[in-house]
């Protein structure tokens, strides 16, 4: 069997539910090639990722997922082979950390102003765990206290843009996020294209590519069958502007988003990447 690779995961180090070991345990029980953690804002679960022990040749893609901000479009980058340290890269990314970290309560008072009671130890819990906070911490929280039956009502009805508990956070400029991720050696991607809306993807990317993007996540778990039939048309882009394909299930653990696994891409695109990188870094 050709070796897959899924290249987007989420760890308990930002809002999926595992640790970044048990998501190496999963991929080896998937027989998988390859796989990356791309958790949201953080650099903290990459060491225990690529230590932790298997018993299989898994390639393991340090990675890294931060949301940005274009033309007023929200954008989120995919960050392959990046390094930990003290760089500007993690010092930007500790600025967002922060803001998350005020945002959650601020979410949280709009639930209580709503008359919906917020259980205060497992707010406290998640600020005090979580690297790098987010909305589906508090869409769980919902879950446990029996306000919503799964994260798409919790979205649906309280934490979605322009819904009543929704906070917006600050976001850095795409183009100066791209800048720090090559800045720190990694390979720049754009994350679920087709999740952009109201904007001409091919010009999109083209001007991503002049300010330094290699790749494009073309296989990804989308939801909806409108934006599964568009995947082939990003993957033509992606082949005409000479661009890495990417793929990955965004697994988070939860019902909300694909099995670790289901949307993959060849293992050698780990080459590429790391190609990439190598390129970069001369």
């Amino acid at each position: 069997m050709k070796a897959l690779a899924d290249l987007h995961l989420h760890s308990d180090c930002s809002d999926g539910l595992y640790s970044p070991q048990e998501l190496v345990k999963f991929a080896e029980e998937k027989e998988l090639g390859g796989i990356a953690l791309t958790d949201h804002d953080t650099l903290e679960g990459l060491h225990e990722f690529l230590s932790a022990p298997t018993s299989t040749a898994i390639q393991r893609v340090p990675g890294v997922e931060v949301s940005t901000k274009y033309n007023g479009h929200e954008l989120h980058l995919l960050g392959y082979f990046v390094t930990a340290g003290d760089t500007p890269l993690e010092l930007k990314l500790q600025s967002i950390r922060e803001s998350r970290q005020t945002r959650f309560p601020k979410m949280v008072d709009k639930l209580r102003a709503l008359g919906i009671e917020v259980d205060e130890i497992a707010v406290q819990k998640v600020l005090r765990e979580v690297d790098s906070p987010g909305r589906p911490h508090l869409a769980r929280i919902l879950i446990d206290s029996g306000v919503v039956n799964d994260i798409d009502e919790a979205f649906s009805k309280f934490l979605a843009t322009g819904k009543p508990a929704y906070v917006a956070r600050p976001k850095i400029s795409t183009t100066e996020i791209i800048g720090l991720l090559r800045d720190s050696g990694a390979v720049p991607v754009l994350a679920h294209p087709l999740l952009i809306e109201d904007i001409d993807l091919k010009s999109l990317i083209q001007l991503l590519k002049s300010h330094g993007l290699e790749g494009v996540e073309v296989d990804y778990g989308y939801q909806e069958p409108e934006l599964l039939d568009r995947v082939e048309d990003i993957r033509k882009v992606t082949e005409e502007l000479g661009l890495i394909a990417t793929g990955g299930s965004d697994y988070h653990g939860d019902e909300g988003h694909y099995a670790l696994g289901e949307i993959v891409t060849p293992v050698e695109t780990i080459d590429l990447l790391r190609k990439a990188t190598d390129r970069i870094r001369v």
